[in-house]
């Protein structure tokens, strides 16, 4: 615990304040990834936060941003900073893939789509899966390590996570025993798979890399939109399912949906400008 911390914020703010509901709701948001923080300083008891609007130097007094201007009360940013500095006993989660990046740093929708179309199909169709699967609550997404995977972090619109280590795709019991065998590497075949997983790590570490490739955790970077990706490549590559009625058995059919009326939308716009859909 920081006793200089916890002499500041007692000075300043009135226990009663941490217990209203007003109060619960920042605290609540102080513990989210996208408040990670940049950096703690624990000497001067102050830190920075990044904000859609930018950067924040928060003080356990003071913070710059806009609902601390209103109200005069502690906001998720001090709280944060307080959780921190060990003042509040309350366990945030960390991850610097999560936090937020400047709206005047982010790339507009017509540069997005301009780095996705310089992309492979197959690079296209793994960026979809990412995007499907990207949440601001899970922002990593884990993927076997592929030349498609490559060449979307090549292209700086997927990152590797900085928070997510790498790992062996192992595969079969059968599988990592004939690895081990090869290696020449002692081993028992009735030893539970998690076992000779840790013989290979120990004694092979490389070469099980080699042989059955390696997972990593990739994010869409946070200066590209992962829901404007989505929608794209979802109207240009996914299909809508529907039954037939027409036919004299009941037929379960697929449409692509370039050839169904999509919304009239930013996203439908860029798809008509690259040639990809004609407006019925």
């Amino acid at each position: 615990m920081n006793a200089k911390a916890c002499e500041i914020w007692e000075k300043t703010w009135n226990p009663e304040l941490h217990t209203t509901d007003y109060a619960l709701k920042r605290i609540k948001s102080a513990k989210s990834a996208k408040l990670t923080p940049i950096k703690i300083d624990e000497t001067d008891c102050y830190g920075y936060f990044q904000g859609s609007h930018g950067k924040y130097e928060t003080w356990l007094g003071h913070c710059p941003c806009g609902d601390f201007h209103r109200s005069k009360l502690p906001c998720k940013h001090i709280y944060r900073l307080a959780i921190e500095l060990g003042i509040l006993d309350i366990e945030a989660q960390h991850n610097p893939d999560a936090v937020l990046i400047p709206k005047n740093e982010r790339a507009s929708l017509d540069d997005t789509m301009d780095i996705v179309e310089q992309l492979s199909e197959n690079a296209q169709r793994k960026l979809l899966r990412i995007a499907s699967n990207i949440r601001s609550t899970t922002p990593i997404y884990k993927n076997a390590l592929s030349a498609e995977i490559e060449e979307l972090i090549n292209s700086g619109i997927v990152s590797e996570s900085t928070s997510q280590k790498r790992e062996i795709k192992f595969g079969s019991k059968r599988q990592i025993s004939q690895f081990l065998e090869k290696e020449h590497i002692d081993h028992d075949k009735n030893t539970e798979k998690a076992e000779l997983e840790k013989l290979c790590m120990k004694y092979a570490p490389e070469k099980a890399k080699e042989e059955f490739g390696e997972i990593i955790g990739v994010t869409i970077h946070k200066k590209y939109s992962p829901q404007n990706i989505h929608y794209y490549l979802h109207r240009k590559y996914d299909k809508e399912s529907f039954y037939d009625e027409n036919e004299k058995v009941l037929k379960f059919t697929q449409t692509p949906l370039l050839e169904t009326d999509l919304p009239e939308d930013n996203i439908t716009e860029q798809l008509i400008k690259r040639g990809y859909y004609t407006r019925k």
